[in-house]
């Protein structure tokens, strides 16, 4: 099952387009929709109220509580994310396991912390070389989210695994990056400009449109990256991921 762009990105789709895929988009939008409102509010209450009020949608209540909410929110998107990703590889359409939002959670989100920076690092050294090497870095490093969450590597063995795996692939890779994320970048800003032309900067209808957009597109993301991490796996005729398998084990009670 090769690298087929058109056929990644279909069914990366079907990944999502079912019941398991549905909850994880309305439950990223709640979730974003609480952070930013969460954040908006803990900011707009620590700033002066000349600036606070051009933030928007913020509501009123204890600093302390609002920081904590915001906190509390921002934790829990990438869990939610790292339960999309297992869900989508293991190909679950009728229910999450529970053990998708609890397995090693504190030890997979530290190791994503460590390796973002890493990643990022990394990312910068090599566009500041050339433009050229900052992509294949970033493309070759595509799937250590993916190795960490559903493998349980560390950051540097899934690093490792990410780029072996993408390697002979990173032009693919780069043309799927590019056919599913440039439209809907374009689609974005010019409505969140549009938004913010017509209803005014300080309007909180820019900022929810931008969220119930933006948080469903991640999870499609993250649905189609699971496609390609399959395709490139079976490819290279690699043993199925200890994520991929029915958990019966841990996963006898699920939602």
């Amino acid at each position: 099952m090769s690298l087929q762009i058109g056929a990644t990105i279909a069914n990366g789709l079907r990944r999502v387009a079912n019941r398991n895929g549905l909850l994880l988009v309305l439950a990223s939008v709640v979730l974003g929709t609480a952070w930013q409102v969460a954040f908006n509010s803990a900011a707009a209450a620590a700033l002066p109220p000349e600036i606070a009020g051009e933030l928007a949608p913020a509501i009123d209540g204890p600093f302390p509580v609002l920081v904590a909410l915001a906190v509390a929110t921002f934790l829990l998107l990438p869990v939610l994310s790292i339960a999309a990703v297992r869900t989508f590889v293991a190909g679950e359409t009728d229910r999450i396991p529970r053990e998708f939002f609890t397995r090693r959670m504190v030890w997979v989100v530290a190791n994503l912390a460590v390796g973002g920076l890493a990643f990022s690092a990394l990312l910068m050294v090599g566009t500041l070389l050339l433009v050229i090497p900052g992509i294949v870095v970033y493309v070759s490093l595509l799937f250590m989210t993916v190795f960490v969450a559903v493998e349980d590597e560390n950051f540097v063995a899934a690093m490792r695994d990410s780029w072996r795996l993408t390697r002979g692939n990173w032009l693919r890779l780069f043309g799927l990056l590019l056919v599913v994320i440039v439209p809907f970048t374009v689609v974005i800003s010019v409505l969140s400009a549009g938004l913010a032309i017509a209803f005014g900067p300080a309007s909180a209808v820019p900022t929810l449109a931008t969220v119930t957009l933006s948080m469903p597109f991640s999870i499609v993301i993250l649905g189609v990256l699971a496609e390609a991490f399959l395709r490139l796996r079976d490819e290279r005729g690699r043993e199925p991921a200890p994520g991929a398998r029915d958990a019966t084990d841990a996963g006898t009670r699920a939602i």
